[in-house]
């Protein structure tokens, strides 16, 4: 049997075409290395061709093979706890019913939940089953409609409680929910292209005879990432400037791991300088400004501010304090109302009509979620892919811890979201949608694509 034959009937038994080429390419080598072999041993390169062939065993059972090992698959444990994770963001609607909130017709809530439940999950099918590599020569796209999107919303957009939003309709969204996971996706197509050789280097190298020490695709990814700070900080979103740069610093640095040569000396730099630059942005910040020396202070101890600053953290400790294993908390406060809207306060909104082991259930699937993202990642042989996984499971890991200890009144005030679980249509869209990358990646986990990068 000829190779080219022998190949053809392997590769038609495996069902994931993307995967055919490279594996024919893989069995090409060895049997061909195979066959050089039999040749310096006196063979005929005909009767060498066969041997090394035949030696490979029957096509038909091979490919079987190779297509289990190649074959896609689903995530169906992170699936799971992303399902209990939506029950509880349930519950929160139903809270927001129960209790009259959120417009003139209370239960339409349930039914704008279906709806982005709906809209979301045929978003998700369709991020899935796309190829995901081919979203890197994207990169610098994402890029422009993340930092548009910010722009718009502060030209156009409405001031809600000192914050800029964007209307759509009769939808109303902080631009940083889809600009935030953009700029992570967009980053990470930056970083993975890092030690490719840009057109502006590749121009100045054909007309300048020197040496270019300065990598213009470092310098690029520096100011890009600079300037997508300070776009977020006009919204402004010290939250989400915290998640953003936080989950950046973790990219930068795994990608500095990844590398062969300098990574404690890379690593030193890059700490160093982020440590530096975070002293003088929190000197800069606070400052000589007794306002945000007070609102520390009242967040370290809200009893010196009970009618003000530590209003809102006082309440919650009285749920913590009277809730029950089961069932509504012994004492409901005056911020219940406030609480109930489940956006920020969704976990303490659970704690207070549901009990602690609801809350506790949701911590248990936090926790969970977290674990299985950081495995996946580990799991990914796709250098693009698993630095993907690690940013957007970055930002749902420390979106989720700082909310959780927020509502515990173990971290200040800001405006962070619990995913899958606070209430918000666009929130929940845009979250499955992350979630559905993760496993359109992770179904790949076992392949490991070759594609050609395009800037």
């Amino acid at each position: 049997m000829q190779i080219k034959v022998f190949l053809e009937e392997v590769c038609n038994q495996i069902k994931y075409k993307p995967i055919r080429k490279n594996i024919s390419e893989e069995l090409e080598n060895h049997i061909q290395e195979t066959k050089d072999a039999y040749i310096q041993d006196g063979l005929t390169p005909k009767e060498a061709e066969q041997k090394a062939v035949d030696i490979m065993g029957n096509a038909e059972e091979l490919g079987k093979k190779l297509n289990k090992i190649h074959k896609p698959k689903l995530d169906w444990k992170l699936l799971l706890i992303i399902a209990i994770l939506l029950f509880f963001g349930f519950l929160v609607v139903l809270i927001r019913v129960e209790n009259g909130l959120g417009g003139y017709v209370s239960e339409s809530n349930i039914g704008k939940y279906i709806i982005s439940l709906m809209i979301g999950l045929t978003l998700s099918l369709i991020i899935y089953f796309i190829d995901y590599t081919k979203i890197n020569k994207y990169s610098s796209i994402l890029y422009l409609i993340s930092t548009l999107l910010i722009i718009f919303s502060l030209i156009i957009g409405n001031d809600i409680d000192g914050v800029s939003h964007l209307r759509i309709g009769t939808i109303t969204f902080s631009p940083v929910i889809i600009a935030v996971p953009l700029y992570i996706i967009a980053f990470v197509g930056f970083i993975n292209n890092l030690n490719k050789k840009s057109k502006l280097e590749a121009i100045i190298s054909q007309y300048i005879n020197i040496n270019i020490k300065v990598n213009v695709n470092l310098v690029k990814i520096i100011l890009l990432s600079i300037l997508s700070l300070l776009f977020i900080s006009l919204i402004p979103s010290t939250s989400s400037i915290f998640i953003l740069g936080t989950v950046y610093l973790i990219i930068t640095t795994v990608k500095i791991i990844q590398l062969k040569e300098n990574k404690v000396r890379r690593l030193a730099i890059l700490w160093g300088t982020v440590g530096i630059l975070g002293i003088i942005l929190l000197i800069q910040i606070m400052g000589f400004s007794s306002f945000r020396w007070n609102r520390l202070a009242v967040a370290i101890n809200p009893q010196i501010d009970p009618d003000g600053g530590g209003w809102i953290a006082l309440n919650r400790e009285q749920i913590i304090n009277s809730a029950k294993m089961f069932g509504e908390a012994q004492y409901q406060t005056e911020a219940i109302n406030l609480f109930d809207e489940g956006t920020d306060f969704a976990f303490i909104s659970i704690l207070a009509h549901y009990g602690w082991i609801a809350s506790i259930a949701i911590i248990l699937a936090v926790t969970l979620l977290s674990i299985k993202l950081i495995l996946n990642a580990i799991k990914i042989k796709d250098n693009y892919g698993k630095l993907l996984i690690i940013g957007i499971s970055s930002m749902f890991i420390l979106q989720s811890i700082f909310n959780i200890l927020m509502n515990m009144n173990s971290w200040i005030d800001s405006s962070l979201n619990l995913p899958f679980v606070s209430y918000g249509g666009t929130n929940l869209i845009i979250n499955m949608m992350s979630l559905a990358l993760i496993l359109s990646i992770y179904r790949k986990k076992d392949v490991i694509l070759t594609y050609s990068v395009q800037n």
